[in-house]
């Protein structure tokens, strides 16, 4: 047995294990499919009581909002991983950290469209990040100032402010708000690839790249068409300089394609990508909106993390590819109790969510 296998066994032994307990209670492909036909919140804060969710569930109000179910969710997914986080020590505890970071680069996204919406700091409050790091009265302090760069250098570095350089808050509109979220919400996303690729190695790094490089290659693909339909020109400038798969020649091609269609069409065909991004064109031009490609990024996260369990046991890819499906089963409820609240349509709400296959 080498060296690097018997090191794992004896670290990570406790948290691989518990891992794997809490793997068998995440939803099945088909309770998420029931989940979606479910016409009132209350039949399905009634399947979800005894669940993991249980505990922050159990604590609304009768009659409470989409938006107060939605914030139980993520906290009962924020509790779940802050357990985790607790129960480990060295290199896993330091994974797990690195992970969160992700969430402050989400609530710095929020704020920001939030604040160009003219929304108040209550309904702010009420949908931010629970497994965020920042604490609330930084983010209370953020969301009192006015100027976009400000509030960008104060969370982010010098890296993200560049690429929200000729953005300012008053043109924050529309598609353009949305290509400033996917613009800091993947320097998020970078930052947990940069420290996967810079700071692990062996069978961490060789099992965690596949998850996290998806990630990240979607994520400036998506940032790319978004420039498209707005028509910025210094499309580059704007994305993240990591990449897995998206060489710099696939990245070419994709930044001088004529329009959406076009690019997606040279996306659909990438080797590595086809199998999510099969039929995207018609997807967009079906829906005209970018949002299918954010369902394709998970599901992506989600195959991969499926492989991975099938592999060997103790490595960060593993404890890597429970977040993702979790994360993923969070977002999936939260969507579907505010599709139901909003009273959509079964196929409407599935559209929405990331189902493992």
């Amino acid at each position: 047995m080498g060296t690097e296998t018997l090191s794992h066994i004896v670290r990570d032994n406790y948290i691989i294990a518990k891992i794997r307990g809490e793997k068998g209670k995440l939803l099945e492909r088909q309770q998420i499919h029931s989940l979606a036909e479910f016409r009132t919140q209350s039949e399905i804060l009634g399947v979800l009581a005894e669940g993991p969710y249980g505990k922050e569930l159990s604590e609304l109000k009768e009659g409470s909002s989409p938006i107060e179910t939605e914030r139980a969710v993520r906290l009962g997914f924020a509790r779940g991983i802050k357990t985790l986080i607790s129960s480990s020590q060295g290199p896993a505890r330091e994974f797990l950290l690195e992970f969160s970071r992700r969430f402050d680069a989400y609530d710095l996204a929020a704020i920001v469209v939030f604040k160009a919406q003219g929304r108040t700091w209550e309904e702010f409050v009420s949908t931010r990040q629970p497994l965020a790091l920042l604490k609330e009265a930084e983010l209370h302090r953020l969301y009192s100032m006015d100027d976009l760069r400000t509030i960008v250098g104060i969370v982010g570095d010098r890296t993200l402010v560049n690429r929200l350089k000729g953005f300012s808050m008053e043109d924050l509109v529309g598609e353009k708000a949305s290509l400033v979220r996917d613009i800091i919400s993947g320097w998020g996303e970078e930052r947990f690839y940069d420290y996967v690729n810079d700071k692990l190695g062996g069978f961490d790094r060789e099992s965690c790249l596949p998850i996290i490089g998806g990630t990240v290659d979607l994520a400036n693909l998506i940032i790319i068409l978004r420039s498209k339909l707005i028509g910025i020109p210094s499309v580059r400038e704007h994305l993240i300089s990591s990449s897995w798969k998206l060489d710099d020649r696939t990245i070419d091609q994709l930044l001088v394609a004529q329009d959406v269609t076009q690019a997606l069409d040279l996306a659909s065909s990438h080797p590595y990508y086809h199998r999510i991004l099969s039929g995207a064109r018609q997807k967009y031009e079906e829906t005209k909106s970018l949002s299918f490609l954010e369902v394709a990024s998970r599901k992506q996260s989600i195959h991969m993390s499926k492989r991975i369990f099938l592999g060997f046991p103790y490595t960060l890819g593993v404890v890597l590819a429970f977040l993702v499906m979790k994360e993923n089963e969070a977002r999936n409820l939260a969507a579907i109790v505010a599709g139901v609240g909003a009273g959509m349509k079964p196929d409407q709400i599935r559209a929405l969510v990331a189902i493992p296959e």
